[in-house]
């Protein structure tokens, strides 16, 4: 039996894959415009992504502190060759070229030499390594400057000043990043092999940390998952983070079903910044093309419903939505809530909302959606209406994820789909895929 705090640490465990995306594409912006997504006046996953992300820097930002302090006490220094002048005696190497373009100029006395000196410096790649990262954690902290007051709040406000103290402080004020954050980890990590460093302890210790922080669910290990999930679950959470959470879970479980049943990922998975503009995937079924949408509003133009006064569409945004080259689409909506029984008549009356408010969307082909709830039964319910309009429940179990036959049930809704995919207009007899239970 897992707890509800067990429960929704399998949940976010589960969506690493697609909730790191938050964390390692921190160049791409935030889009400029409102999205609107369930309440019209707020876009509550820019308020998530901006608590992940805060999560993520806040957590590892704290362990970073003791690391750059181990590092102060043994900074790695390089030598540079810096041109000086050296009155009376030359010390130094003299600088030949220029003494002999100087030489009938130079009246001064003592003379002075043009010389060259070795030159101790800080400006190593894993130096530099370390002021681009701080850097990255203050930007990180300041764009959640709209978060409501908290604890880590006033945490985060004081890592940054703490971030920004340390870039204006010897050494770091006099190292620059001249390369980009993977070519210096990739040269700090060979010097650090070669111990080149003289602090190897220290500088490992923040190369462990880099991993953490430039986190890529794709390639770590089991152990590195378990440890970022640490990291984002170190404070309470409010139920509208684990809401978000369990819809990207959703997202990656029908993922894993259209791959179980044939399809292939041809592009993706997109960072979830981008789901306004581009699908989050795009797959190939034997020559059958969709493309996957993660909070995509469906077009208001096919609206029959509209505010009086503003003239405005009635808009219908589901949690995922899969179109097919055909114009077909799956619906799915996830609830974060558990239910005991096998219906659900409120958000079943939303979906029907979809069809009825769209319904010039589904007049040529059948309407299709899913419902996706939590649950410690096998929840698993079907809707039907003439014109093969199709509604179902599943459930996804909250105490042993061991039986929890969410997979095999969006398996069997996924190859349905598929089994009916259109060419020319018509249904044609295709064979139905594999069903995975």
């Amino acid at each position: 039996m897992l707890s509800e705090v067990e429960s929704n640490r399998r949940f976010v465990r589960e969506a690493l894959p697609l909730l790191s995306s938050y964390l390692y594409s921190e160049q791409v912006e935030l889009e400029p415009i409102k999205l609107q997504v369930g309440n019209e006046d707020e876009d509550e996953y820019q308020e998530f992504a901006d608590l992940l992300r805060m999560r993520h820097a806040l957590a590892c930002g704290q362990t970073l502190k003791p690391i750059i302090e181990a590092i102060k006490r043994g900074v790695s220094q390089s030598s540079e060759i810096v041109r000086a002048e050296s009155k009376g005696a030359i010390f130094g190497r003299l600088d030949i070229p220029l003494y002999l373009n100087s030489r009938g100029t130079n009246l001064s006395w003592p003379r002075a030499f043009p010389v060259l000196i070795a030159k101790a410096t800080a400006n190593t790649p894993e130096n530099q390594l370390v002021v681009d990262t701080l850097r990255q954690l203050v930007r990180r902290l300041n764009a959640t400057g709209n978060l409501e007051a908290s604890a880590e709040r006033s945490n985060c406000i004081s890592l940054m000043r703490w971030g920004r103290e340390q870039l204006h402080s010897v050494p770091w004020n006099r190292v620059i990043p001249v390369q980009i954050a993977e070519r210096l980890y990739l040269e700090s990590e060979n010097r650090l092999r070669k111990r080149q460093t003289g602090n190897e302890p220290a500088y490992g210790r923040f190369l462990d940390w880099y991993k953490q922080w430039s986190f890529d669910a794709s390639r770590s290990s089991p152990d590195e998952l378990e440890n970022l999930v640490d990291l984002i679950l170190a404070f309470p959470s409010a139920s509208f983070f684990y809401d978000r959470v369990f819809e990207i879970w959703c997202l990656h479980k029908l993922i894993e079903s259209f791959r179980r049943c044939g399809a292939v990922i041809t592009d993706g998975p997109r960072p979830l910044l981008e789901r306004l503009n581009r699908p989050i995937y795009a797959i190939n079924y034997e020559g059958y093309k969709s493309n996957i949408w993660f909070q995509k509003a469906l077009p208001t133009s096919e609206a029959r419903w509209a505010y009086v006064e503003s003239k405005r569409s009635l808009i219908g945004i589901p949690d995922i939505t899969v179109i097919g080259s055909d114009g077909r689409r799956l619906l799915i909506d996830a609830k974060r809530r558990e239910v005991r029984s096998p219906t659900r008549s409120e958000e079943t009356y939303k979906m029907l909302g979809y069809l009825e408010n769209f319904r010039n969307l589904f007049q040529k082909t059948p309407f299709c959606g899913a419902l996706c709830f939590l649950s410690s039964t096998d929840l698993f319910t079907e809707v039907a209406a003439d014109g093969n309009h199709r509604i179902v429940l599943i459930g996804a179990h909250t105490n042993n994820p061991k039986i929890c036959a969410f997979g095999g049930r969006m398996d069997t809704l996924v190859s349905e789909w598929l089994s009916q995919r259109q060419f020319n207009d018509t249904f044609e007899g295709i064979s139905v895929p594999n069903q995975l239970m």
